[in-house]
């Protein structure tokens, strides 16, 4: 549906527009202002996020930080967290190796001793979540002396703002209910609308829906700091260090 179906059906849901009837141009493009916001809303929760999405970065030698987010050095939605990060080993060969990196807490990163370290590989990566013109930052730690390496990240990443309303968009199943019943939800308000049960019954079941949907199974796994060993002088990559 284009962004504008999504708008229409969710003002007939709350009672804005009856059959046949369409908005004017300044109440619509209030309905795609809330809608964007309700779409924020949906990126900063896990469990409405559909995608995990593995993204790759050369590593530059001496680079400290990569911008992540729309229009950064990491050209993707600004992702809520990285979930998972691995390191290409020289990336110049046929079939490159990959080894896992410690994603560190912000903690990790505060304790760690010297944050401008240079080393063959990194060890670990930390994403800070600071808000600078929409971007975050990844910063490989120690960092890289060498361009050999790959950083290879996977992140949730929210569907993208609508960019109007007029283009055209696909979502898995269940999004488009989801999105339309809980937009006629926040739209009754500045409309004077009175929410219908139905209408606030299937919002809520929907975005319940979405939520079961995109449950994620994880391994548990234990710290190597709780055995009383240093998280950041070990590595499993072939049971030793690099």
């Amino acid at each position: 549906p284009t962004t504008r179906d999504v708008i229409a059906r969710a003002a007939r849901a709350a009672g804005i527009l009856a059959s046949g009837e369409t908005l004017g141009a300044a109440e619509e493009q209030d309905c795609l202002a809330i809608l964007q916001r309700f779409r924020n809303s949906l990126g900063a929760q896990r469990d409405t996020i559909y995608e995990e999405r593995r993204v790759t970065q050369g590593l530059t030698a001496t680079t400290r930080d990569y911008t992540i987010g729309t229009g950064g050095t990491i050209n993707i939605v600004r992702p809520t967290e990285i979930r998972f990060a691995e390191l290409t080993l020289d990336d110049t060969q046929s079939v490159p190796i990959e080894v896992p990196l410690r994603v560190l807490t912000d903690q990790e990163y505060a304790e760690w001793p010297d944050k401008t370290q240079t080393t063959t590989y990194p060890r670990g990566v930390w994403y800070d979540h600071n808000w600078s013109a929409g971007l975050g930052r990844v910063y490989p730690l120690p960092i890289p002396d060498n361009s050999l390496g790959e950083l290879v990240l996977y992140t949730p990443v929210a569907i993208a703002e609508f960019a109007d309303r007029t283009s055209d968009y696909t979502f898995p199943f269940g999004y488009e209910e989801a999105l339309e019943y809980n937009l006629a939800v926040r739209l009754a308000t500045p409309f004077g609308r009175s929410i219908p049960e139905f209408v606030d019954r299937t919002a809520r079941s929907s975005l319940a829906i979405l939520k079961r949907s995109n449950l994620r199974l994880a391994e548990v796994k234990v710290d190597t700091w709780r055995a009383g060993r240093s998280t950041m002088s070990q590595s499993r990559f072939d049971g030793g260090t690099f």
